[in-house]
């Protein structure tokens, strides 16, 4: 099996970042029309929200995000790229990106110039987080096609060539040299930036 390259990652990487802001255009969309109870579904958000984050503020806050965000998330989803099915380790994203979208839609509804601001004040740590995301789903992809053809290769008799070992190594320097400097940036973004940009568009 080749290995993959840094344009076929990056191409594979645009189409889920595609795939993720749809999902949270959907999700926005049909939030504000159905008009759900907005309070326990603030509480649901609330509550799927790491204590951490919610309890901290500055520096601290950067940190919290890059543990959850650096950390927790990409070892979840490297986890579930081990299990040989298909696009297990999107799940990790659709649930970001359907939930920001299910906020975005609850906003928009109590106040349509809060929700607006609130979505343009997110752009920027949305895109650099989403994108980390999809960068390594991107070469998660093809790892986990190694795993599943491991798997195939125990019931066959012409066994192919799978070079674990290298495409595991090439998911550990694509988190380390792109994905987790793109999650700090994403968490600065989200802690300083975010607000300043909201009090600017309100």
């Amino acid at each position: 099996m080749e290995y993959i390259s840094n344009k076929t990652l990056f191409k594979k990487s645009i189409i889920f970042f595609i795939i993720a802001v749809f999902i949270t255009i959907i999700s926005t969309v049909i939030t504000y029309i159905i008009n759900p109870d907005l309070k326990s579904i603030m509480d649901g958000l609330e509550n799927n929200s790491p204590n951490q984050i919610k309890e901290t503020t500055g520096i601290n806050k950067v940190w919290q995000y890059i543990v959850n965000n650096g950390f927790i998330v990409p070892f979840q989803m490297f986890i579930l790229s081990l299990i040989p099915i298909q696009f297990l380790y999107f799940l990790n994203i659709i649930m970001t990106v359907f939930l920001s979208g299910v906020l975005y839609g609850i906003t928009l509804q109590e106040s349509f110039g809060e929700g607006f601001s609130l979505i343009v004040s997110s752009v920027p740590h949305y895109v650099f987080e989403i994108f980390a995301f999809s960068l390594f789903a991107a070469i998660l992809f093809k790892f986990n096609q190694v795993v599943r053809a491991k798997i195939k290769n125990i019931f066959k008799k012409n066994k192919s060539k799978q070079y674990f070992i290298k495409n595991l190594l090439d998911v550990v320097k694509t988190y380390a040299i792109f994905v987790f400097p793109i999650i700090i940036i994403a968490a600065f973004l989200e802690t300083y930036i975010a607000d300043i940009i909201f009090e600017l568009v309100r």
